[in-house]
């Protein structure tokens, strides 16, 4: 473990040194921000009006739902096309420089290697979580709920946000897969994306399928398996489908980088 955080902090601060974890982290940042305003507005006016006309009407806008949960619908989105660019390089642009025979040739298991890696990723992108969470602390902060309760539901923005962190990490665990298969990182970083692409929106290749083809399709569906965490469930079949992207892509990344070493 030791060798991992080793890894973990020479990556974090290439991360930190170089400009890709400051762009990923700011276009979060600025998108979020964007959504947060979108969403942040409508829900003001409606709810002015609606308690100049029917008071009781207004107190039941929900801004949880109204605001906070969009908030972390367009933040997956973005998880799932800027965590390719974070991992593209991490085992690709090594074997392209020749640096991961280095490495291994160093008393640095493949595992640890990996997990090193891994952690340094899922750092990045639970940063930007955290800088997330601040919009609904915001909101807590200016704002009072019902009957004198919180602005909103943390239950379910807590939720939302380990959602939020399985995603990332799913992500991160497929990145770093195909990382390890090329030496490029723009082939690393493209096929990436496409699977995670066809993973959050699997659904829209089975409109109009009825039957075991569409509850297949729902099952691999990673933005139907964030919707019970967004609502403020935590089901442990949306756990487990999380989960077993990350062994399976951090179990694919030792192979690939195991059969490296001996090649």
């Amino acid at each position: 473990m030791r060798a991992a955080l080793a890894v973990a902090r020479k990556e974090l601060e290439i991360y930190f040194t170089t400009p890709m974890a400051w762009v990923v982290l700011a276009v979060i940042a600025f998108f979020a921000a964007q959504t947060f305003n979108g969403a942040h507005d409508p829900y003001r006016f409606l709810a002015l009006r609606a308690s100049a006309v029917a008071p009781q009407a207004a107190a039941g806008l929900n801004l949880t739902e109204r605001v906070v949960i969009p908030l972390l619908e367009s933040v997956a989105v973005f998880l799932v096309i800027l965590s390719p660019f974070l991992t593209m390089r991490l085992v690709a642009d090594e074997k392209r420089t020749g640096t991961l025979e280095l490495l291994l040739t160093a008393p640095v298991r493949p595992l640890s290697l990996v997990l090193g890696k891994y952690l340094a990723v899922l750092a990045v992108l639970a940063t930007a979580l955290a800088i997330v969470a601040l919009f609904p602390l915001l909101l807590t902060l200016a704002g009072g709920g019902q009957a004198g309760g919180a602005a909103v539901e943390w239950r379910t923005v807590g939720t939302g946000l380990l959602g939020l962190l399985l995603l990332a990490m799913m992500a991160a665990a497929v990145g770093l897969f195909f990382s390890a298969l090329t030496e490029s990182v723009i082939v690393a970083a493209l096929l990436s994306l496409v699977v995670l692409l066809a993973l959050w929106a699997v659904t829209l290749f089975a409109v109009g399928v009825e039957g075991p083809g569409r509850e297949l399709a729902a099952a691999l569906s990673a933005y139907e398996r964030l919707g019970g965490f967004l609502e403020g469930r935590v089901v442990l079949g949306d756990v487990l489908y999380f989960l077993s992207f990350t062994v399976l892509g951090l179990y694919l990344t030792e192979r690939a980088v195991e059969a490296h070493r001996w090649a």
